[in-house]
């Protein structure tokens, strides 16, 4: 018996190109792609063409800066939108929209699910939200385990990657529009710079500093995302680069299209959906994230930086300046294995990660949330 389409409303803090963003227009894509109807509500931001070029219905509404009394009117704006789109469930990820969205949900009777993407949400925001969700996706099993201390059950369903919008590719325009010479070996860095990522990434800048002391001139380092620590670590690259007398930090903001950015690397540090994308385009990767430090991710280890998140729920040090530049180092002297690490771990991608594979998983909750049976 085919399942009857769906009419899901995706809900966003803002459409700025981040990991949750990038996770709801891959899963949004390959829902549309199976004859679902999406639509998504939220602040403007870099990706909003995007998500319109996917098939999206794309919704304005600013919850992040709206008073009390404009969330009333949100409100209001919510409950016609689900009437007139004919909502079946609505899917929340982050606070404060998961929180407006989902109280909408509830006075029409339409089932909300939550995704939890991490460990990092208030408290009593995530209290509630849990409290208002019919069904409740964890992105891995550490995520898991925190929502049971809050008392709720889970389903473990993994970022799914769309391996038709991260693939490898020769050649980069951003190296030669950030002028980095083609002998050049090439870190990309990307994560939104706040909390323990923005340490990180101030870890990393001061590693960098190291290398090259040492004689690794050849070393780059980009720098991709926003935040709140964005300023502070753009100062500190400023900083580094005039006591050292060489350009070898590139602080660019936030970036639509992120596969540019991967494919302008020979390494990628990251943690979480950074990391699967990295991999994606044949990138190795050297996990650090939240929690701490991971190292590569290879073969042999592929379950242990699962089960971590890349670093972002589990680790095995924490930051240090001196573990980052010798770990750097030591995948610099032999780029060639290094190289066939990121071949594994795109085959990796493909047979675990796959975003098909996750939309089918994630229709599994929604028809459950409505009441359909599996």
């Amino acid at each position: 018996m085919t399942s009857p389409s769906l009419s899901v409303l995706m809900a966003l803090d803002s459409m700025d190109a981040g990991g949750t963003e990038t996770h709801v227009l891959s899963l949004a894509t390959a829902l549309i792609r199976k004859g679902q109807r999406v639509s998504i509500v939220s602040a403007d931001g870099l990706m909003r063409s995007r998500f319109e070029a996917a098939g999206c219905a794309v919704f304005l509404l600013d919850f992040a800066r709206a008073s009390r009394g404009e969330q009333a009117l949100q409100i209001d704006i919510l409950l016609q939108l689900m009437r007139n789109q004919r909502i079946d469930c609505v899917h929340v990820h982050q606070t404060p929209s998961g929180l407006l969205v989902a109280n909408a949900a509830a006075l029409l009777g339409i089932p909300t699910v939550f995704t939890a993407h991490g460990t990092y949400y208030p408290p009593g925001s995530l209290k509630t939200i849990l409290g208002l969700s019919k069904e409740v996706i964890s992105v891995s099993a550490p995520v898991q385990q925190y929502m049971e201390r809050f008392g709720f059950a889970s389903t473990v369903i993994p970022n799914g990657i769309d391996v038709q919008e991260f693939y490898p590719a020769s050649g980069s325009q951003l190296r030669g529009e950030l002028g980095i010479a083609e002998d050049a070996v090439v870190l990309v860095y990307a994560s939104r710079l706040a909390w323990g990522k923005a340490t990180a990434c101030d870890t990393l800048l001061r590693a960098m500093k190291d290398l090259h002391r040492y004689g690794w001139h050849r070393l780059q380092l980009i720098v991709v995302g926003d935040g709140p620590k964005y300023q502070a670590i753009k100062e500190l690259a400023a900083f580094i680069e005039e006591e050292s007398g060489e350009t070898f930090i590139h602080v660019i903001g936030q970036q639509a299209q992120m596969r540019e950015c991967y494919n302008a690397a020979d390494i990628v540090v990251g943690t979480g959906r950074v990391a699967l994308e990295a991999m994606a385009c044949e990138k190795p990767v050297l996990a650090i994230g939240n929690h701490g430090f991971f190292g590569w991710v290879e073969p042999s280890n592929y379950g242990e930086a699962w089960s971590h998140y890349f670093g972002d729920h589990g680790s095995y040090s924490a930051y240090s300046r001196y573990l980052f530049a010798n770990e750097i180092a030591e995948g610099c002297r032999d780029l060639e294995r290094l190289r066939a690490i990121g071949k594994d771990g795109r085959r990796w991608i493909e047979q675990e990660f796959h975003a098909e594979r996750a939309t089918e998983q994630a229709m599994l909750v929604y028809h459950s949330a409505i009441g359909h049976s599996r």
